[in-house]
């Protein structure tokens, strides 16, 4: 258990790194090319989410979920970073051994031994990861353009790493001390790789690229916040992923609150899966002679005898869903 949250808190440490160096030396970047701004009250933000839940016991379980994002605002550009992660473990059903030394005959049965219980070990069950870093520079009041990349892990889903490529233009509908609203829209670039190799879907491709952001401020402790993002390949319009969370938080002083959200995350073509072909059967007897070599097999829907019959691909599951409760540390 312990050894898993060390290498949980490694792997997150080694992300924070990444977007650390990119948060930091990316302004650097927009200076010299663009020239020092004047400095806003607050330039940099950060808010961080953790929820840990561990079950011991009769059934064994850990579940981790880290949440980060750092912005940095000047007057007319905004830079933010994001990491997204979550992963739990499940312990397998438990055995037990029979200890070693034991000798029976070939074909024969182990009688009369002894065995030890064999403690199951935690294997990953849910991992999904998301990194994103962007940049916004306004045009006008009312337009900006944007430049970033995204990467992501959803093992579940069949999705071993899928890196994007993007930019575009937007609009700033809405931006008051309680009520910000922007939309974007520009092209993409994907390249991906999934557990199954799909003849039917494009490795790499060129897309279309919508996202939105929503906050409002609900009173002076709650706040609620939404963002969208659709990523559509443009030579398969099927072919598309969405991204949503909604989530309400509510503040319990001025660096911490309490925050409540639901992700969804849609693969209108989800990669394919291995899966048994199973065969629930029983005996039919057509001439009602007992042992007379006519009995045959007959499926049925339930109960009988389960036979293995061999294996077969299937698509995932479209949709999956995150719902999540955490501790939100800002400043």
């Amino acid at each position: 258990m312990f050894r898993t949250s060390i290498s949980l808190l490694m792997f997150a440490s080694r992300i924070g790194w990444c977007v650390g160096a990119l948060v930091v030396f990316s302004p650097l970047f927009w200076q010299v090319t663009y020239g020092q701004e004047d400095e806003p009250v607050r330039a940099w933000s950060s808010d961080t989410e953790l929820s840990v839940v561990v079950a011991e016991g009769n059934a064994a379980a850990q579940t981790f979920g880290f949440k980060n994002t750092v912005r940095r605002n000047w007057d007319s550009s905004r830079l933010r970073a994001r990491f997204d992660g979550v992963r739990s473990m499940a312990s397998i059903e438990p055995s037990l051994l029979v200890r070693p030394g034991f000798r029976f005959p070939i074909g024969g049965q182990l009688e009369d031994f002894d065995a030890v219980m064999l403690e199951p070990d935690l294997e990953p069950d849910v991992e999904q990861y998301f990194v994103e870093g962007r940049f916004d520079r306004d045009i006008t009041e009312r337009v900006f353009w944007n430049v970033g990349s995204t990467w992501d892990r959803n093992n579940e889903a069949g999705i071993l790493n899928r890196v994007t490529v993007f930019g575009g233009v937007g609009n700033s509908w809405l931006d008051t001390d309680d009520i910000v609203l922007s939309t974007s829209y520009g092209v993409s670039y994907t390249d991906r790789e999934e557990t199954q190799s799909d003849l039917l879907k494009d490795k790499a491709f060129t897309g279309i690229r919508i996202s939105s952001d929503y906050v409002h401020q609900l009173g002076r402790l709650t706040r609620f916040d939404s963002d969208f993002t659709m990523n559509a390949n443009l030579s398969a319009i099927t072919d598309r992923s969405i991204n949503t969370t909604n989530a309400v938080g509510v503040s319990v002083n001025d660096y911490l609150s309490l925050r409540v959200s639901l992700q969804f995350l849609h693969e209108q073509k989800p990669s394919f899966e291995d899966v048994d072909i199973v065969a629930r059967v029983a005996v039919i007897d057509p001439d009602g002679i007992s042992a007379s070599g006519d009995e045959l097999f007959e499926t049925v829907a339930s109960g009988g005898a389960r036979i293995d019959v061999g294996q077969g691909r299937i698509r995932k599951k479209t949709l999956d869903t995150v719902l999540r409760t955490a501790l939100v540390i800002s400043f």
